[in-house]
């Protein structure tokens, strides 16, 4: 009980500071819902309670025609939701037919509804899929039945934000990359997926002692058979999901009895920090080629052998486009006698296309570079949607083949740090990348890319340095969101002066 009262005064305050009702303590000003979820990471266990606390309070809002505090507390309540050991079926239930009342509601109430009804559904059907689908996709494991990638880019502009501020932030994002492995973000996705398949029979302390036993290559395996578990439950029965869970459990425990497992409750297993990449935007043309070199594992598949080298993960990017060994050297061009026309070629019946040899075609005189991961991306920008580089031209008068969609398995988030410069920054980076993909569609075919914009001021910013604006002039973008989106307002626009505060403890 005092639990659950602790979490349901957090959930008044934050609904109140909704309102635009303040805690007296300025400090806390944006911090309550960031907070909350900090408590759910650190105690999964009570992810159940507040789930509860959260659909009540959905309901009421949507009783007393509250509409500004749905989109927060669903976001936070799938938030929860993903993380939570084991909801009842019941409680899903309620939060299913939530959603589904919201699809009468206009945008964006009804999109955000339409999104969260079919995830809900996927995870009453095979319970753990949200978390490992999202595990999988904001690490890139390796995984064939759902092979989505996401990626969180953060750009700061040096001239604009104080160098302990940049440093701090790069100083973290690497910190938090190196503290976490594949091989960890594969044994969270295997405690939870059992967890929430066999509830209290799952003795999660043996099973994590188990884990961390194995060697990589059994770690990895093991994860492969949760993950084709759960997506194979598409057209099965929830009971034939928990039958496979549980032998995959059996045979990582052996035969435990029921009477053995803890008696602590479910325990719950946090979402491991996701893969963050901070910038220093020091370049006109980095934000293409970040987001070309995130797509080049994907395209690994469909290139040469000879484009098929990665390059070392700890190059910078002026290397990768710098490196190349031919500048110095000559170059000699070969002339063809070969028109290119299908009818000039020889026949079938002709003595020289009988000969193997005489009838390849060389290439003499060219210089070996080496390759880039942007050579790869140029490659492939020349390569027609849905043709593979190898492919044979068509035959004369053949009908053409329609070109197939391009499914996009990649995700960019792309999250903007400043003020108002820095987003005129972007524009002028995305007019760049646009005019570039006018001439070469690439990334926007198999990139979904997305914007955000985090306004960050300095402590106390000079107004020679502000070029004779205040610092309310130049996060009018900022303040314009803000007053369009109330939880834009009480959670991002409050940060903008702590986090250069954040940086200096």
């Amino acid at each position: 009980a005092e639990v659950e009262s602790d979490i349901l005064r957090r959930v008044r305050a934050l609904l109140r500071e909704l309102d635009g009702h303040h805690p007296s303590c300025q400090s806390d000003r944006g911090m309550l819902r960031w907070t909350l979820h900090k408590k759910i990471q650190q105690n999964p266990s009570t992810s159940c309670v507040l789930v509860r606390i959260l659909v009540k309070e959905l309901e009421r809002a949507e009783r007393g025609d509250l509409r500004h505090y749905i989109i927060p507390l669903l976001h936070t309540l799938m938030y929860t939701l993903i993380q939570a050991p084991c909801i009842p079926d019941e409680l899903c239930a309620r939060v299913y037919d939530f959603c589904k009342r919201l699809l009468t509601l206009p945008k964006p109430f009804c999109t955000i509804g339409l999104e969260y009804a079919s995830r809900l559904q996927v995870e009453r059907r095979a319970p753990g899929t949200l978390y490992h689908r999202t595990v999988i996709s904001e690490h890139s494991l390796p995984s064939a039945p759902f092979p989505y990638q996401e990626r969180i880019f953060i750009f700061a502009d040096p001239e604009l934000l104080p160098e302990a501020i940049c440093q701090a932030l790069l100083s973290d994002t690497e910190a938090a990359r190196l503290a976490q492995s594949p091989g960890g973000c594969m044994s969270c996705v295997v405690t939870h997926a059992l967890q929430a398949a066999l509830g209290d029979s799952c003795d999660i302390h043996s099973l994590r002692a188990r884990l961390q036993a194995l060697s990589p290559r059994d770690v990895e395996r093991c994860f492969q058979q949760v993950v084709a578990a759960l997506e194979g439950a598409a057209g099965s029965e929830r009971g034939q999901l928990t039958a496979r869970l549980e032998s995959i459990y059996r045979g990582l425990l052996g035969s435990v009895p029921a009477g053995n497992a803890a008696r602590e409750g479910l325990q719950g297993t946090p979402l491991p920090n996701p893969n963050i990449s901070f910038h220093l935007w020091t370049e006109d043309e980095q934000l293409w080629k970040e987001l070309a070199l995130f797509l080049r594992p994907l395209s690994q598949s469909c290139e040469p052998e000879s484009l098929g080298q990665e390059p070392d993960g700890a190059a910078e990017v002026q290397d990768i486009l710098g490196d190349c060994d031919c500048c110095g050297q000559s170059r000699f061009s070969v002339l063809s006698t070969d028109s290119g026309i299908e009818r000039d070629l020889p026949a079938q019946d002709e003595p020289c296309a009988a000969d193997p040899e005489r009838s390849r075609l060389h290439r003499k005189g060219g210089i070996k570079k080496k390759p880039s991961p942007l050579d790869g991306v140029a490659l492939l920008q020349a390569v027609p949607a849905g043709k593979g580089p190898g492919k044979a031209p068509r035959a004369s008068g053949a009908a053409p083949e329609p070109p197939g969609p391009l499914q996009r398995l990649h995700t960019a988030r792309v999250v903007l740090l400043g003020d108002d410069r820095v987003l005129g920054r972007l524009a002028q980076a995305f007019h760049s990348l646009r005019k570039r993909e006018a001439r070469r569609v690439f990334l926007t075919a198999r990139l979904d890319l997305q914007f955000y914009h985090i306004p960050v001021l300095p402590g106390q910013p000079s107004v020679s340095a502000l070029g004779g604006a205040g610092p309310e002039e130049l996060c009018e973008v900022a303040g314009y969101l803000g007053r369009a989106d109330p939880w834009y307002e009480s959670n991002i626009n409050t940060l903008c002066h702590i986090i250069p505060k954040l940086a200096t403890m």
